[in-house]
């Protein structure tokens, strides 16, 4: 469709998993009063991975390889969606 560039693309889309991230935990916690034991773990990690996972996109991988992963991504949340 040729929206935008690759990279663009992939800095709108973490911002919009760390939005939706926040807000599955905020619903979360509003239903049960409380979070998972390792909330915070699951959050240092993310970060973690959100700080590498940019570095490797901005600086390193270009639009194909970029386009590759979140291809491999995308199949793995579908296949995790279809079979759990």
């Amino acid at each position: 469709m040729n929206w935008t560039e690759t990279k663009k693309a992939a800095g709108i889309s973490a911002v919009f998993i760390l939005v939706n991230s926040i807000s599955g935990l905020l619903g979360n916690y509003a239903q049960v009063l409380q979070l998972p034991s390792n909330v915070l773990f699951c959050v240092i990690a993310a970060v973690c991975g959100g700080i590498v996972g940019s570095t490797l996109g901005s600086r390193h991988f270009n639009s194909l390889v970029l386009r590759r992963v979140l291809a491999v991504g995308l199949l793995i949340a579908g296949l995790k969606l279809i079979l759990t």
